[in-house]
Formats: C-alpha cells, sequence, structure tokens
C-alpha cells in the first residue's frame, strides 16, 4: 500500500511538472566553423563574435530551451527552410531572396565593418599606405596592378563585387572550398598574392593564429560602407515567426548593453576599432 501511494505521488508530480516542460518551446541555433564568428576548437573555443551574441539572446529569452547543431557552411540556410523544426542563425544578410524563405528579426543582431583588405607591411611601406587612412581598391587593382585573393561566390556588397567583376581576370584569385580565406591568407604571407578581401575581425583572427611574424596589416577599403549589418534568421513556420518576435524584444534590449558593445569589437583590430565605437555609441543612447 505504502509502494502504491509513493508510486501515485510520482506520477502526480510528473503530470504537474508536465504543462511547464510543453511550454518551453524549442530553439535549434545553428553553428558552423567559421572563426571568428563560431570557434569550435582550440583555447579560443567559445568566444567567436555570432556565438556569443547567441549566448547574450538565450539568456534573456524566456520559454524556450535552446540546442547547438553544427553544420557545413553551405547547408546552414538551406536548413532554415525546413517547415518542420525552428532552426536560428545569427548575423544573416537580408534580402529579398532569402526573405522569401527566412523569417528575420527587425532588430540587427550584429554589427560590424565593412570588408578591408590585408596586405603584407612591406608592400603598404613602398605604397605609402598607412593602416589609419582608407585605401581606394580600385586604386591598387587597376593603377598599382596588384593581385588579389578572394572567395569565390562570396558578396562584399554591391561596390566591392562590381569592382572584382570589372578587374583583369589574371589579377584576380578566387578561391573555393572550406577555409578559404585562411589558404588566401597562406598565399599572402607567400607573396602569391598582393591583397586578401575579407572582413576585419576575420583577418584579425587570421593573424593571431598565422602570423606569428607580424608581417601583415589591414586596411578600410574606401569604397565599402562603414558598417554592415547581421540579422537573426529564423525558420519560416508559424513556431518560427513566434520566435523571431520573441528574438526580436530581446534584441532590442541586448543592442543596448556594454556586453553586446564588447562582443562587436572583441576581434576588431586596434586601430579600427575607434570606427566602429561610433555606431555602437548611437545604439545605447537610442531611447
Amino acid at each position: 500500500m505504502v509502494v502504491l501511494e509513493a508510486r501515485k505521488v510520482r506520477i502526480l508530480l510528473l503530470v504537474l511538472l508536465l504543462p511547464t516542460v510543453c511550454l518551453a518551446e524549442m530553439i535549434n541555433w545553428i553553428v558552423v566553423d567559421y572563426p571568428p564568428y563560431y570557434i569550435l576548437e582550440g583555447d579560443l573555443t567559445g568566444q567567436g563574435r555570432d556565438e556569443l551574441v547567441i549566448d547574450l539572446v538565450s539568456a534573456n529569452l524566456v520559454g524556450y530551451q535552446f540546442k547547438r547543431h553544427v553544420m557545413p557552411a553551405s547547408r546552414a540556410v538551406k536548413a532554415l527552410g525546413k517547415d518542420d523544426v525552428v532552426y536560428c542563425m545569427a548575423s544573416l544578410y537580408r534580402n529579398k531572396e532569402r526573405e522569401a524563405s527566412i523569417s528575420f528579426t527587425d532588430e540587427y543582431s550584429t554589427l560590424g565593418l565593412s570588408p578591408a583588405i590585408a596586405m603584407r607591411k612591406s608592400l603598404a611601406d613602398k605604397l605609402q599606405l598607412e593602416s589609419s587612412e582608407a585605401v581606394s581598391l580600385t586604386r591598387l587593382i587597376m593603377q598599382n596592378g596588384l593581385t588579389i585573393g578572394t572567395t569565390l561566390n562570396r558578396s562584399f556588397g554591391k561596390e566591392i563585387d562590381e569592382i572584382i567583376s570589372l578587374s583583369p581576370e589574371q589579377q584576380i584569385s578566387a578561391r573555393a572550398g572550406r577555409d578559404t580565406l585562411e589558404s588566401l591568407t597562406y598565399m599572402l604571407l607567400k607573396g602569391r598574392v598582393d591583397i586578401i578581401l575579407g572582413y576585419p575581425s576575420e583577418h584579425t583572427y587570421l593573424k593571431t593564429v598565422m602570423d606569428k611574424q607580424d608581417e601583415l596589416m589591414q586596411i578600410t577599403v574606401l569604397e565599402a560602407k562603414a558598417v554592415a549589418k547581421g540579422y537573426i534568421g529564423c525558420s519560416k513556420n508559424v513556431a518560427g515567426e513566434a520566435a523571431v518576435k520573441a528574438i526580436n524584444s530581446v534584441l532590442s534590449k541586448v543592442n543596448q548593453s556594454e556586453q553586446f558593445k564588447s562582443v562587436m569589437l572583441r576581434w576588431l583590430p586596434e586601430h579600427m576599432t575607434p570606427i566602429l565605437k561610433p555606431y555602437l555609441s548611437e545604439i545605447s543612447s537610442t531611447p
């Protein structure tokens, strides 16, 4: 009899707890192996910019449980199109094509500097270029005849993409596959290309892990816009749109925080932080 009563009590407790568990919706965060946005191994594991944004959002989001799924970059955006599960991903570009199959936040999840070039300091000295001054990518390619390394089929914005498309084919080295920017950085260090295109945070991370002799520097590109915004995108279904609404309300608070500002500056080189700081200050001063 005592055993039977004890069993009834356990069942009753499970029944009472069940509604709470069921009410917690699941958000499946997509993670890709792409430093410094996601760092999945080594001493800096978990310190990626987008990982830290996910941490901030998840910590402030009530009523949800979370899982992280590591996917190849080539599959990540496609996974958001699934109807039977809620996948979300941070720092995506919004465009009309993606909006047809992905539900996006109105508030942005990342604010970073636009594309920059990395080059050898010896070449910069020869051309009398300073890291503190923006340089024309058109002039470097068309007038100075420099060769440029870039990632195949990667967009760097309308202005930069147009410069690349109009450049002499023999001066462009476009790489495909995994770890393309790492491969390009290796080519840059070996003198096989003169400059490479990437984002400041990417250049900074790769300099940290590859440029032990401090041979490289990066310079902002005159033709690029000052900042680039990324948004959180989720599966375009009922549960996904509800998640986007909840995330959006959290982002409006997260973007005001000192933690957010620190994360956005985490992987910028010191000489470029003053460029981004005013934009982050504008966020913090918004009522």
